[in-house]
């Protein structure tokens, strides 16, 4: 009985800890974070900057701004969205090609930008969903970086799961709101 015990309250300590938010991992692979402002020489000392965040994701990205301040939203781009397995922000091989077309519409449109926004399902809380949509969002834009695209041509979003693409509390629906969406501005 005490062995019992002891066994639930380890699993559930580590229930506990695996659920909680936490700052993303970068490639949903689990190797690091990687921002925007990575690598830029910026020095968040400098007073000019007025309020510079050196852990902001979009800090020195084009134009040091948020793409839907700065450019228009490109409706007709065609790019699908990548969807990913229940509580998880690796990205499934399947899919990749989706990412790629994404990427390779920057490509061939230079003077065009991307977000990609993070998604989830209704189930779990809504900070372990915060996170997971970043970390999904962060792997996608990091696996396109790897592709070839500047990194300050992308920003990422996270949106839990505040909006959903489909409405339903079953798989089908489930499916389509764990995904990252391509988000091109011209």
């Amino acid at each position: 009985m005490r062995t019992s015990f002891f066994l639930t309250l380890i699993a559930a300590t580590a229930l506990f800890f695996t659920g909680c938010a936490t700052k993303s991992t970068g490639n949903g692979m689990g190797d690091g974070a990687a921002y925007a402002g990575d690598g830029a020489a910026i020095d968040p000392n400098d007073p000019s900057l007025n309020g510079y965040d050196p852990n902001d994701p979009n800090a020195g990205a084009y134009d040091n701004g948020k793409f839907e301040d700065l450019y228009t939203r490109v409706t007709d781009s065609g790019l699908e969205a990548l969807l990913f397995s229940f509580d998880s922000y690796v990205l499934p091989a399947e899919e990749l090609a989706k990412a790629e077309a994404a990427a390779q519409y920057l490509f061939n449109n230079p003077k065009h930008v991307m977000i990609i926004e993070g998604h989830c399902d209704e189930r779990g809380s809504n900070e372990y969903n915060l996170s997971l949509s970043e970390q999904r969002a962060i792997g996608v834009r990091d696996y396109m970086v790897q592709l070839g695209v500047a990194e300050n041509r992308i920003q990422t979003r996270a949106f839990g799961e505040d909006k959903p693409v489909v409405a339903g509390a079953d798989e089908s629906a489930y499916r389509l709101n764990r995904r990252a969406e391509f988000v091109p501005y011209k």
